[in-house]
């Protein structure tokens, strides 16, 4: 549902979605707080775009309740608050656990009808559509957002990451 003009709030119908594997609403014009439901209900999610849409509100801690993550993608926002220290629950992207199961997941999706799942992203001012490598792509992009605080130390941790993007926001302190 990717760069469309759904605009309000995420209806919470979409809770029910738990074996959702990509949350893609990028480029939409969504409102109000990321709903909490999200990281307790789709915790199998892999990918979550809500990138260019205008929820404000904290960044709910339980988001790193979806252990699963490799893309996690809620720049240009208008996103306040404390970067949650939690991230690093992340398992694939803290290489506690492999990522070869998931190139069987993107098999998967590829199926008889040879959908292969995509997803466009930005790094460095520049958006890709990563589809055939997207089991290898690993991203946190916070991004153009209004967070504040320290960078949390615990984003170390995350040694499978490929790609943090924290600017153009109110972040203070040292970089860990």
């Amino acid at each position: 549902m990717h760069g469309n003009k759904i605009s309000g709030r995420l209806h919470s119908f979409l809770m029910n979605l738990t074996n959702l594997g990509i949350l893609e609403l990028g480029r939409n014009e969504l409102t109000g707080s990321i709903p909490t439901w999200i990281g307790t209900k789709l915790t199998l999610l892999r990918i979550l775009n809500l990138r260019s849409n205008r929820f404000a509100g904290n960044i709910p801690h339980e988001l790193c309740h979806i252990r699963h993550i490799k893309i996690l993608d809620l720049a240009h926002n208008n996103l306040s608050g404390n970067i949650p220290r939690c991230f690093n629950n992340f398992s694939i992207l803290s290489g506690t656990e492999s990522n070869s199961r998931d190139f069987a997941y993107s098999i998967s999706i590829i199926g008889p009808e040879l959908f292969i799942a995509g997803d466009s992203l930005v790094t460095i001012g520049r958006e890709d559509t990563y589809s055939s490598i997207l089991p290898l792509v690993m991203l946190i992009d916070l991004s153009s957002n209004n967070l504040t605080g320290h960078i949390p130390s615990e984003l170390m941790s995350l040694m499978e990451l490929k790609s943090l993007n924290l600017s153009r926001n109110q972040l203070s302190g040292s970089i860990p």
